[in-house]
């Protein structure tokens, strides 16, 4: 009981760090440069008021729930993050990563230092095998020159995939721009799905985790990696 109340307080704490941390860059990000998806019918959410810590922490308090395996749905059709088949029932999601969804294009994560099917030091080796990495900031849009640069600023240097729950085929337009922000105060990341990227992580935000931003997105071309 004891350290479930201490993993408690620890994801309480690393979600209001989250929230400052976004209270404070995405001020910086103009509404025109991160509404370019008009076409799909989809605004991201990207606002001081999304993002203060009061009210993040009383949702969070309301909801108290972080799912691996997630669905997402966008237009009536059900998408899963792109990863391997290791949620409840074969859910598919990125490793390690467990979710909570405030808004339809908008998402809070969890990533642990744990892999797929519970492999514990996937991501990194000096890091505690299920040990909270980062808090996981996630805008559901699509890739634009625009978009892709204005959101690399600010830390959503990494999309993701998204792949329909029925048929396994991806977005044709949106993907999930993610930014993760370190929560420990330094680790290695040396292995995961991209060794070739290692580096040391310290606290904040980690502008170096697993940089694809600047490729085009192509629903008909595969990263070959589950990040």
């Amino acid at each position: 009981m004891q350290k479930k109340s201490k993993n408690f307080v620890i994801i309480i704490n690393a979600i209001a760090i989250l929230a400052i941390v976004l209270n404070i860059n995405n001020s910086e990000v103009s509404a025109q440069n991160l509404t370019t998806n008009a076409s799909s019918g989809i605004t991201p959410s990207v606002t001081n008021e999304t993002y203060s810590s009061s009210s993040l922490n009383s949702n969070y308090q309301k909801s108290q729930i972080f799912t691996h395996g997630i669905v997402v749905k966008i237009d009536n059709v059900e998408y899963y993050f792109d990863g391997p088949a290791d949620g409840a029932n074969g859910t598919k999601d990125a490793p390690g990563h467990y979710w909570w969804q405030d808004t339809p294009t908008h998402l809070y994560g969890l990533h642990y230092n744990i892999g797929p099917f519970g492999e514990e030091n996937w991501w990194s080796s000096d890091a505690k095998g299920n040990e909270l990495l980062y808090v996981v900031d996630v805008i559901i849009a699509p890739w634009t020159n625009t978009t892709a640069y204005e959101f690399a600023k600010q830390g959503y240097v990494h999309y993701h995939e998204l792949v329909r729950t029925d048929n396994g085929e991806k977005h044709p337009e949106l993907v999930a721009w993610f930014k993760h922000v370190a929560v420990p105060s330094g680790f290695i990341l040396d292995k995961g799905a991209m060794p070739e990227d290692k580096h040391i992580v310290a606290a904040g935000i980690d502008y170096r985790f697993l940089n694809n931003y600047f490729i085009p997105y192509d629903p008909k071309v595969a990263h070959g990696h589950y990040e």
